[in-house]
């Protein structure tokens, strides 16, 4: 009986021991087959935006010069395309006519003060008789009504002569507004008229400073709002100014800064968008109106963002997801909502992540849900020198305070305070992020 026992016993510890075994080959065998894979741990950052929309340039004031008079040509004193000084001669019109009438008008005024001279003497001797008796009621009203009559005709022969005046002025034309002349519209010698486009005779355009426009969908405009509102995007610097770089037409970078100063207030029923304005100093003349450019405004930033490369966000059937890293180092998939983008290819993900979450960037064709893996963090303490989809995804410290960002007035309050209350409630400035 002992024998049989200690048999059993030997049979139930081998039996043990090779199930031992068993389990441990299984996990060593699951380790090995768990590959890995890159990721990067989000981390939140406040990221400088830049947004960049299509724009064209428009001088900041643009005149036409046109005829106030008619009459013949007679000289144009400036160089076509010359810079011209506000107030400087441009044309002389015959002014020979317009002497002729004034002359006429002062004759008239002169002739009518004699006759209200007559009148009052004439009244003031009524007056006299009058009160002696020798003179009707009759005949000094009269006396009063011719002595009035003669004011007002005095009145109206002054304001002839000022006409006259005016227009023998107007003969001389000079510029309204500093800046870059056109083409002259009408030749020396010519009939020139006050209607249509025969009184047109050029154009002033000033280059310094100079505008550029450029629209903001309603879309765009909503969701940059609502981000705003949120605090998600906020003024770092609590700054008023809202600035604003070009890009040139040959992709090169122009020197000179400019700041949003305007938007206007509603939304263009035709096209569904808003139209904003920035102001550029174009000292050497390099930008011209009608010119088009690329417009990047710049200035804000997006407040603890969680940023993950482009690459790593793939389309499905149910809309944009990634691949998440979970704590047991199981594969999961995760919808998000992608928002702007970054300077260096980067999605801004507005929902469907949290910090610390750890996002698979590489062998996305091999990675299935459910699977175990190995990550490995290429961003755990620095950005990842060497890859550059991964670069800069480690948090920078903002040099306002948190006060300042927190009262940071919004972008509609900075610009209309730019634009000394242009609008009743100017929109906040949406677009599309580069």
């Amino acid at each position: 009986m002992l024998k049989q026992f200690k048999i059993s016993t030997a049979v139930l510890l081998m039996l043990s021991l090779c199930a031992c075994n068993e389990e441990n080959n299984s996990n060593a065998q699951v380790q090995v087959q768990a590959p890995q894979v890159e990721t990067v741990q989000l981390l939140p950052q406040n990221v400088p935006l830049a947004f960049e929309f299509a724009a064209r340039a428009q001088g900041s004031k643009e005149t036409e010069v046109r005829a106030r008079v008619g009459g013949i040509l007679l000289k144009r004193n400036y160089v076509e395309g010359s810079e011209v000084q506000e107030g400087s001669v441009l044309f002389q019109i015959d002014p020979e006519p317009y002497k002729v009438a004034l002359k006429q008008a002062q004759a008239k005024l002169a002739q009518i003060q004699a006759e209200l001279k007559n009148a009052e003497t004439q009244l003031a001797r009524t007056e006299k008789l009058f009160k002696q008796g020798y003179a009707s009621e009759k005949t000094r009203d009269e006396a009063i009504a011719n002595a009035d009559s003669l004011k007002a005709s005095l009145q109206l022969a002054e304001a002839e002569v000022d006409a006259a005046q005016l227009n023998l002025d107007y003969t001389t034309v000079t510029a309204p507004i500093s800046g870059k002349t056109s083409m002259e519209a009408q030749s020396e010698g010519s009939l020139i008229s006050t209607t249509g486009e025969a009184g047109l005779l050029t154009s002033i355009t000033q280059l310094d400073p100079i505008y550029v426009i450029f629209s903001v969908s309603e879309n765009e405009l909503m969701a940059l709002t609502n981000m705003v509102d949120s605090g998600k995007i906020l003024n770092p610097y609590n700054s008023k100014d809202i600035s604003a770089k070009l890009k040139l037409g040959d992709d090169s970078l122009y020197e000179e800064d400019g700041k949003i100063d305007f938007i206007t207030p509603n939304i263009d029923r035709a096209t569904g968008t808003a139209k904003l304005r920035a102001v550029f100093a174009n000292p050497h003349k390099k930008l011209r109106p009608g010119q088009f450019l690329r417009l990047v405004m710049e200035g804000l930033t997006r407040v603890d963002a969680l940023i993950v490369p482009q690459t790593a966000v793939m389309q499905g059937a149910n809309g944009a997801y990634v691949y998440r890293v979970n704590k047991q180092n199981v594969v999961e998939m995760v919808s998000v909502n992608t928002g702007l983008t970054t300077k260096d290819g980067g999605w801004i993900i507005d929902t469907g992540l949290n910090a610390n979450d750890k996002i698979v960037i590489s062998g996305l064709l091999k990675v299935r849900p459910g699977i175990a893996v190995t990550p490995v963090i290429v961003n755990a303490s620095q950005p990842a020198a060497d890859n550059p989809a991964v670069q800069g995804y480690v948090k920078p410290s903002l040099e306002a305070s948190n006060s300042e960002t927190t009262n940071a007035a919004p972008i509609s309050q900075t610009v209309s305070d730019e634009t000394d209350n242009a609008s009743d409630e100017a929109q906040q400035l949406p677009a599309q992020a580069q």
